[in-house]
């Protein structure tokens, strides 16, 4: 990379605005020392972390590293032997850790480790100095002073300073009350000794030691005879204090050096976090996306804009243009040309400022980007004249121009802007062609801007280049700003001329001395922008009209999705309504059946029945559903299946999908709405609303439901695999006669012919409550025991009704 192009494209600034967004100092070294990369592995995991912090932010995530302070002198103070740091130091590095100990908590969560993996690990890699952070803890008050409890010893030491003190108040006082020489009755401290104000004509009465004058004069203040021995004890007690409190910052120092290593670690790893989230700010800031790295040099810049020239604009309420391009192996010359001031210089420097903040693991300023990892980004922008190293512009482009030459060595990104101009015309065009070609033929990849014509046809030539410009409104004579590719640009020098008032004499002179073949090649240029700009505009109207196609059948799908809604509640209704007048009538036939048994049964077959109902319409609805797909659009279909999951009912040994794992499962229980779901060996609770129903457990065939509500029908899909024997050996009485009740129920469901119930021999009871249970079951036809081959009295057969 070469320093010169940094600041031809001013990279400086652009870091500048980077620093802006860090919270710590330490971050601020990081960001000012960041500079372009051209490992793509590096390239990629930088931008990637960045993209990370982005993501944290968006989630609101915050890191905290506001009230770190730079401690790299007190770490360079912790490496002298011996030294002592001083109390706002050891704050400052206790800060430092208490932050780092916080944030590398945050990312250890199950959770921010799983989605913020790479923040996770890098904060993980901090040392824990959690117990080197708690002996810190409670020694050093907030305004750096030593805390009482910092040591026995300094509490002891204090304990008898205020003690002292308040025995050497009294005195004073005490003094003061006795003598009418006493200027005010005030104790005040000089040289670090109590002492009282005493008049100066009367200093006499007040025998003791002068520790100065008033800026009158008219004050002395003494230190009394009687209090010496007292302040002498004072000032004993303050020395071995300052010794203790010494001791106590060397003590601790000791306890923050033996970590210095870990305390390197922490500065390094907080550094890189500060730096990480700055760089996602920045992103989130000129609203970037992640640039993707292409491997066959492609480069592609959709609504690319300049970062500097934006934060320029946006300070004066400008808006930007974005730019848009695009480069492939087959084409990795673009020529620029269009009218001055039109916005060439800005192409180029956007594509190689953005270029730069790729390699740097910055997201770009556009809405879409894909580069190369270039290894060289080299230009040659402006005007370089110098008349201290006496260079001419001319002299100065080619001197710069040769450097890059001799130096490009691809993968490389050249930027060439008015190549070949300040020398004659023809000459310029000729040598800006060759330097263009050369580098071409040398496999780089370049962005040049020129006025030269010869220029202009070259690169209409060659299958390699793609010509480009910048829109220029021949009617109201400014530029647009917007970047045309496939197009050359006239230079519109005579228009632009005439814009800026210059007198018509010399325009209309101009004119006339320009050759036929330039009046020819301007007109041609200015009938292929008008024709580019029809078809532009013919793009811009298919679009509109697509968009309002777009949207009427949008308007269409609501509006017939809205209908089916209305159309779902008015039949939920009225099906709720059947269900509701149905399940009265059933409870009214079973109250009036005395039989406690018969009254279960009874009970237990309505609930079947409505439940059949319930399915049935289910599988009505979806056929009505899936007829009218055929006249809409599959938006309302998918609501309507969403309904109809609604009013399907789910039951035991259902199978279904939990929609939230995406895992299908078979129903083992239901207990007050809830549903318990057996996926392979693990059991999962779940809502009505959270389960979609894949195949019912009842099925085999069809059955016609019988008894139904007059004007309502219903098939139900059976199941093939039902097994039609059930095993109650060792089961109490109760549990058999409840399991084998279930039992009848699904055969009956299933549409089972013949079931077997498998009891055992044993003393009979088991084969006595199974037979009363049979005895008048509504599914039940005939029952008997089973014949040798089958279990003999150990089994029933039972024989059910069609």
């Amino acid at each position: 990379m070469d320093e010169r192009t940094f600041k031809t494209l001013e990279l400086d600034a652009l870091i500048s605005l980077l620093a802006r967004h860090v919270q710590s100092p330490l971050g601020r070294r990081r960001a000012l020392a960041i500079a372009p990369m051209t490992e793509r592995e590096r390239i990629n995991r930088e931008l990637d972390l960045t993209s990370e912090c982005v993501d944290y932010f968006t989630t609101g995530g915050v890191f905290g590293l506001g009230e770190i302070k730079d401690v790299e002198d007190s770490l360079a103070q912790l490496r002298i032997e011996g030294a002592s740091l001083d109390p706002q130091q050891i704050l400052d590095i206790g800060q430092l850790v208490s932050t780092a100990m916080a944030l590398r908590s945050q990312f250890a969560d199950p959770e921010a480790r799983e989605r913020y993996r790479r923040l996770a690990s890098i904060t993980a890699r901090m040392p824990d100095l959690k117990r080197m952070l708690g002996s810190l803890r409670g020694k050093i008050l907030p305004n750096g002073e030593i805390d009482d409890s910092a040591s026995p010893q300094l509490r002891r030491i204090r304990r008898e300073i205020n003690e002292r003190r308040s025995r050497v108040y009294r005195s004073l006082e005490s003094l003061m009350r006795d003598r009418a020489a006493i200027q005010e009755e005030i104790v005040t401290v000089r040289n670090g000794r109590f002492v009282i104000p005493v008049r100066t004509d009367a200093r006499s009465q007040v025998p003791g030691v002068i520790h100065g004058l008033s800026s009158s004069g008219q004050t002395t203040f003494v230190e009394p005879m009687a209090v010496i021995d007292q302040n002498n004890e004072l000032a004993r007690l303050r020395e071995e204090e300052e010794i203790e409190i010494a001791q106590i910052l060397f003590s601790l120092t000791q306890t923050i050096r033996e970590n210095l290593h870990e305390l390197e670690s922490i500065v390094e790893t907080i550094m890189e976090v500060d730096f990480a989230q700055a760089k996602a700010r920045l992103s989130r800031e000129f609203i970037c996306v992640r640039p993707q790295l292409s491997e066959d040099q492609r480069l592609m810049l959709r609504d690319a804009r300049h970062a500097l020239l934006e934060h320029l604009l946006k300070q004066t309420g400008g808006r930007i243009v974005p730019i848009s391009l695009e480069l492939d192996p087959s084409h990795q010359t673009m020529v620029i040309s269009g009218p001055n001031a039109g916005g060439k210089t800005v192409v180029v420097k956007t594509v190689g400022l953005i270029a730069l903040m790729a390699q740097m693991g910055l997201h770009v300023p556009a809405s879409e980007a894909t580069l190369p990892v270039f290894h060289q980004v080299l230009a040659d922008i402006g005007d370089q004249q110098s008349i201290a190293a006496n260079l001419s512009t001319f002299t100065a482009h080619m001197r710069n121009i040769s450097e890059i030459a001799s130096a490009v060595s691809p993968p490389a990104l050249i930027l060439l802007d008015e190549v070949g101009t300040g020398t004659d015309p023809d000459e310029g065009a000729a040598l800006g062609l060759s330097i263009v070609d050369y580098f071409r033929r040398a496999g780089a990849t370049i962005i040049a801007t020129t006025h030269y014509n010869p220029i202009k046809v070259w690169a209409s030539q060659q299958e390699d280049v793609l010509n480009a410009s910048v829109e220029f409104d021949e009617q109201t004579l400014r530029p647009t700003y917007r970047l045309l590719t496939g197009v050359a640009g006239a230079s519109s020098g005579i228009e632009i001329a005439r814009r800026m008032n210059l007198p018509e004499e010399i325009i209309d002179e101009a004119t006339g001395l320009l050759s036929r073949e330039h009046h020819l090649a301007s007109d041609y240029l200015k009938q292929l922008k008008s024709f580019v700009d029809e078809q532009e505009a013919l793009r811009r109207a298919l679009e509109e009209e697509r968009q309002a196609t777009a949207e009427k059948y949008a308007r269409l799908d609501i509006e017939f999705a809205k209908r089916e809604m209305d159309r779902r509640a008015q039949f939920e209704e009225e099906l709720s309504r059947v269900i509701s007048e149905f399940k009265g009538e059933s409870e009214q036939a079973i109250q009036a059946v005395k039989d406690r048994i018969t009254a279960a049964r009874l009970k237990k077959e309505a609930e079947t029945r409505a439940s059949e109902l319930r399915r049935s319409a289910g599988v009505r609805l979806k056929k009505s559903a899936a007829a009218q797909s055929t006249a809409s659009s599959p938006e309302p279909v998918g609501q309507s299946e969403s309904l109809i999951e609604e009013i399907t009912e789910i039951r035991e040994r259902d199978r279904v999908m939990i929609k939230t794992l995406g895992k299908e499962g078979v129903v083992e229980s239901i207990s007050d709405g809830t549903f318990t779901v057996l996926i392979g060996s693990l059991r999962f609770r779940a809502r009505r609303e959270e389960l979609k129903l894949v195949k019912s457990a009842a099925p085999v065939g069809s059955k016609r439901i019988s008894e139904l509500p007059r004007g309502v029908s219903a098939t139900v899909d059976l199941d093939k695999g039902f097994n039609a024997e059930i095993n109650v050996i060792g089961a109490t009485v109760d549990e058999a006669t409840e399991r084998v009740d279930k039992f009848l129920d699904e055969a009956f469901m299933a549409g089972a012919e013949r079931a077997r119930i498998v009891h055992g021999h044993g003393k009979g009871a088991l084969r006595r409550a199974v037979a009363e249970l049979l005895s008048g079951h509504p599914h039940v036809e005939s029952f008997h025991l089973a014949p040798a081959n089958e279990g003999g009295q150990g089994a029933t057969i039972v024989e059910m009704k069609k």
